[in-house]
């Protein structure tokens, strides 16, 4: 029986979910924070004329009282919406566009006032600006140049190289083959250039290790003691463990000696780097929300400070109205950059009353914070928050991504105060933040001497009425990172 091979054409019905472009942008723009907000926007509008970004300025307005801020809170609530629903028609995102343009001629778009203003002279303080030191190459570098007339050009390049080539921490980093056939040069050349960097400061950069690191900066000390040496070419990994009695029996003197030279030891700095700016991007943090309790009232403010304000171009506008003197080519194509440039402004909004809505619904549940601190805080994960405000709990992670919330306990992530809940003896749940927060003062407060394991940890919660298992101590602990009780004992 031969088997006969055939192509047969079959129909299936299949839904399938699919994100447009706009779907996509949406998405984007409810996770980035405000500065990252601010950038794309200056984005779109590069790439699409009829949309104008005009960049936020300093507000004159008077500060609120309390009691006209607590008004505020009350007549937003009251509201049924913070914003102006999109016309956008969802088959073909059609618009009557001369009805739009003529209701949006007033002012620009995002000059509304609403309970989330920011208030730029208020809030900002000379405290949130900081100098800028320079970075460790820019540091290096200009040594190097000092270096001029000791050493050739040829060995200034080489030294250039070799600058690039030392990370954060302030190690050197290469490969001597590679360096040798990149530069074309010989042992000794790079030999050579590599001591001249090691002489710059900080003491001990352009180490090829710790060891070499700690050895400079020793070496640079006006007094010395030899043992210090010993313990830094053979010990240093027992020393990061704790094992003082090892060592002192190995080298075969008093624990006392050991723990002397330790001492000399922690003084000197492993990562000379890290006191300089790196030559990556800064990031910079800023607080996307403010919340504060007033008279027992949520006060919750947008920080517009650094989002600019969206404008539909006034020149496309005359176009759209004399639609009938402007070629119908032209015409399509402003319809749909003016479609585009209206996604971008509503979707600007429904992201700004999404987060509003959502730090709204966290802080009703973690009021507490805000007078008790971390002790206050509540269980809380994604679905609670995401069943109120009625969203996809991947939604509220988009949210809380990367934004940030100025309290009056600090400025924290939005991410921060969701955490699960561990019960108590008398049945209550608590946030493992506290639990945290709790091993760090159990650990802060113990003697040194005699430091606690995990298990007594355990034991010290559990008549604290707080029941969890000692892998769960160890857990938290090593989150906290708290080194075990064996590397947190002293011997003097």
């Amino acid at each position: 029986m031969q088997l006969k091979h055939q192509l047969v054409l079959n129909q299936k019905l299949q839904q399938t979910l699919k994100l447009t472009p706009q779907m996509q942008l949406a998405m984007k723009m409810l996770q980035l924070n405000q500065i990252e907000l601010s950038e794309l926007l200056k984005r779109e509008a590069e790439q699409n004329p009829l949309l104008e970004v005009k960049e936020p300025e300093g507000s004159e307005v008077k500060p609120l009282t309390v009691d006209e801020r607590v008004q505020m809170v009350k007549a937003a609530a009251n509201e049924d919406q913070l914003i102006t629903k999109s016309e956008i028609d969802e088959k073909g995102f059609e618009i009557d566009w001369k009805a739009y343009l003529k209701d949006s001629d007033s002012s620009w778009y995002g000059d509304r006032v609403s309970s989330g203003n920011y208030n730029p002279d208020k809030d900002s303080n000379i405290e949130e600006y900081v100098s800028s030191h320079g970075s460790l190459t820019e540091h290096l570098s200009r040594q190097l140049r000092i270096e001029t007339g000791n050493i050739t050009d040829k060995e200034r390049k080489i030294g250039e190289y070799l600058i690039g080539l030392i990370n954060r921490n302030g190690y050197l980093e290469y490969d001597e083959e590679q360096v040798l056939s990149t530069l074309g040069i010989d042992e000794y050349e790079l030999e050579k250039m590599v001591s001249v960097v090691q002489t710059f400061d900080p003491v001990g950069i352009g180490a090829r290790n710790i060891q070499e690191c700690l050895y400079r900066q020793y070496l640079a000390e006006k007094e010395q003691d030899p043992f210090v040496f010993t313990l830094i070419e053979k010990h240093l990994e027992a020393l990061a463990k704790n094992k003082m009695k090892d060592i002192a029996k190995a080298e075969g003197v008093e624990i006392e000696t050991v723990l002397e030279c330790y001492e000399e030891l922690k003084d000197l700095d492993p990562r000379p780097g890290l006191h300089f700016e790196t030559d990556d991007d800064t990031q910079y943090i800023k607080p996307d929300i403010f919340v504060e309790k007033i008279k027992d009232e949520l006060v919750i403010r947008h920080n517009d400070k650094y989002i600019p304000r969206l404008k539909i171009n006034s020149f496309y506008k005359k176009m759209i109205r004399t639609e009938e003197k402007t070629p119908k080519q032209a015409i399509a194509y402003i319809k749909e950059r003016l479609n585009a440039a209206t996604f971008i402004m509503d979707n600007v909004e429904r992201r700004r009353e999404t987060i509003y809505n959502v730090t709204k619904r966290i802080f009703e549940i973690q009021s507490a914070f805000l007078d008790d601190g971390v002790r206050g805080l509540k269980p809380l994960v994604l679905k609670d928050v995401a069943d109120h405000c009625g969203l996809h709990e991947s939604t509220i992670s988009r949210v809380t991504s990367s934004k940030y919330v100025q309290t009056c306990r600090g400025l924290f992530a939005l991410k921060f105060f969701f955490s699960p809940g561990v019960k108590t003896a008398n049945g209550e749940e608590v946030s493992s933040i506290w639990i945290k927060e709790l091993i760090g003062n159990i650990v802060g407060a113990e003697n040194p001497k005699k430091p606690l394991s995990d298990a007594k940890i355990e034991k010290t919660l559990s008549e604290k009425g707080i029941v969890i298992a000692r892998r769960t101590v160890a857990k938290y602990r090593e989150e906290l990172r708290i080194p075990p009780s064996s590397q947190r004992k002293k011997f003097i």
